[in-house]
């Protein structure tokens, strides 16, 4: 009895701490499985953009694919839509990355700058990045995006396989309604990983 006394207020005060502290459930709905590559999406709490998830299995080692995800001057061999990237700054282990994307018609043409961090190891590798604002001079020929965020997640599964996951959000600027980003807010990140899958698996190009 004395101990069912003593449980009862340690529950209590659980239950509120779970209250003012909520942990977030992630509701990923799935938008499109093909070539091995699934892609799911989900509206953020805090943005009416969708946030993106990509996952799929590269057959190449984990090492090659973050040699390819970290020669920054060649992301436009395969992110689709990239016309223009390359490393602005190295500070204390970050990356300063610009990133110019030839968009589709009726949309401008966008850009940011994203600082990169990087943690590598035997079995697994990440690389975290957020769009820094007003890094840069503002461009003339395209818009800030005014969000950038995410990560990709590599696990080493044999020294010629490794499993993949790519998330990001991203609110577009200018006068993009949110229904019409999150239409096209698949694509982009699909077609993306198929081509970083694909040439990490032929090697087409050796960073």
């Amino acid at each position: 009895m004395k101990s069912t006394l003593l449980f009862f207020p340690l529950l209590c005060f659980l239950f509120l701490l779970a209250i003012a502290h909520p942990v977030k459930a992630d509701h990923w709905e799935l938008e499109l499985d093909k070539d091995g590559i699934r892609v799911y999406t989900q509206t953020a709490e805090t943005s009416p953009y969708k946030q993106v998830k990509v996952t799929t299995t590269v057959n190449a080692s984990m090492a090659d694919v973050m040699k390819i995800l970290l020669t920054f001057n060649r992301y436009k061999s395969w992110m689709n839509q990239v016309e223009e990237s390359y490393l602005i700054q190295q500070s204390e282990g970050a990356y300063y990355v610009f990133i110019l994307e030839n968009a589709a018609w009726p949309m401008q043409n966008r850009y940011h700058v994203s600082k990169l961090e990087v943690q590598e190891g035997h079995l697994k590798s990440k690389i975290d990045f957020k769009s820094v604002p007003n890094y840069i001079e503002k461009r003339t020929d395209a818009i800030q995006l005014r969000q950038f965020e995410g990560y990709w997640a590599l696990e080493s599964r044999s020294d010629q396989q490794c499993t993949l996951e790519f998330v990001v959000i991203q609110h577009p600027g200018g006068h993009v309604p949110p229904w019409l980003a999150n239409f096209h807010a698949v694509e982009n990140p699909f077609r993306s990983v198929a081509n970083l899958k694909d040439m990490a698996e032929n090697m087409r190009i050796r960073p």
